[in-house]
């Protein structure tokens, strides 16, 4: 289970996002819906734990997040808008490279079990940086179906997906949730994720910001 209670985030001293509250049970997804910087990113990156919980709560089974912070790593996979690839390296030797530093084990005891939900078999062998940016996505979502933790963050996971591929992932969450899984999703595209299955959570953005916003002089343009 994933409990936010009253969680604010500031950056700079501007509110990002303020009292966000929900709960997610086994089995469900919360999809992140709001505006370019009404800080969807932001609240997914607070969940994973990669920036602090300023104020308010979250638990995950109900242990707070900021007390566990290597149970964080046991239980999210976390997909961010950059796709985190070494393109130097083939898409298959980047899924060594996180089966490896995820403690999942071999790869090549794991491929006859890897159905190969996002289709990267055709192009696996060839090297990241000859792929175009849509195969490179497949490639970053490809580690949700080697992944054994139960909740996913993802953020944006649908940019410069086809359509086909976009059904082949919303397939993917449906049967990750199906399984008590947990998914929460930052998106602006309409992903067809059942209503029994999803809840919707609209952020607003905040007021433009201002000149006095800015506690360093430089970014106020004072100089």
């Amino acid at each position: 289970m994933l409990e936010v209670e009253n969680l604010s985030y500031q950056r700079n001293g501007r509110p990002v996002f303020s009292d966000i509250n929900f709960k997610v049970e086994p089995g469900n997804c919360v999809l992140l819906k709001g505006p370019n910087g009404s800080g969807k990113s932001t609240l997914l990156r607070v969940l994973a734990g990669l920036l602090p919980v300023q104020q308010g709560k979250l638990l995950i089974n109900q242990n707070r997040s900021t007390d566990h912070y290597d149970f964080i790593a046991a239980n999210i996979e976390f997909v961010g808008h950059l796709s985190a690839v070494k393109k130097q390296m083939t898409l298959w030797d980047n899924l060594q490279f996180w089966t490896d530093i995820s403690g999942i084990g071999p790869l090549d005891r794991l491929e006859p079990k890897f159905n190969d939900p996002l289709s990267i078999d055709s192009f696996k062998n060839q090297l990241t940086f000859l792929c175009s940016e849509g195969q490179i996505r497949r490639l970053a979502l490809s580690r949700l179906a080697i992944s054994k933790k139960n909740i996913w963050l993802l953020d944006e996971p649908t940019t410069s997906l086809d359509q086909g591929t976009i059904q082949s992932f919303e397939r993917l969450v449906k049967a990750h949730c199906l399984e008590g899984g947990i998914a929460v999703i930052a998106t602006h595209d309409k992903l067809e994720i059942p209503k029994n299955q999803s809840v919707t959570i609209n952020l607003k953005q905040k007021r433009k910001l201002e000149k006095t916003d800015f506690l360093d002089p430089f970014l106020a343009g004072d100089w």
